[in-house]
């Protein structure tokens, strides 16, 4: 009876041993895994960014246009929702951390970019039935262009991961 206890007892270390390293590997897998969707996210964000520069060259390119009216109007808030659906994006696909990081960019004492874009979204931003773009446009712009750089560097940060 013996020798089958022993033999019981060396089964059951292996087994142990066995799960052990299988369970090592799980959690290997498992934070490889959420590095590779939280660069995914970050990609996807930076991507989002660059969407809202873009948007915001064309606001500038109707600014110097002469369209007036509806059109205008219309063109205007199609071009702030955008750029609002891109900010929301960028704050569901990134971790918390960097989320706050974001809004204390977006949200200063200069200004509230939140509160800019809806003003194009609800359409308030025109003057006289004219897009009159000031020096909040350019700043709104700069803090686009700062939150693509500090994507861009949590990118790089976790590429080097």
């Amino acid at each position: 009876m013996k020798s089958i206890d022993i033999i019981l007892t060396v089964i059951s270390a292996i087994c142990t041993l066995a799960s052990i390293i299988g369970a090592y590997r799980s959690n290997k897998y498992s934070n490889q895994s959420k590095q590779l969707n939280i660069y995914a996210n970050t990609n996807a964000a930076l991507i989002e960014t660059k969407n809202i520069i873009s948007t915001l060259t064309e606001l500038l390119k109707l600014a110097n246009n002469r369209k007036r009216g509806t059109s205008l109007l219309i063109e205007i808030r199609k071009h702030g929702e955008m750029i609002r659906d891109s900010i929301n994006k960028i704050r569901d696909t990134l971790p918390a951390n960097d989320v706050k990081e974001i809004n204390n960019i977006l949200n200063t004492q200069e200004i509230k970019i939140d509160h800019y874009i809806n003003s194009f979204v609800t359409g308030a931003i025109l003057v006289s039935d004219k897009l009159e773009l000031d020096d909040d446009f350019n700043l709104c712009h700069q803090k686009f262009c700062d939150i693509q750089v500090f994507i861009k560097a949590k990118l790089e940060n976790l590429n080097n991961k």
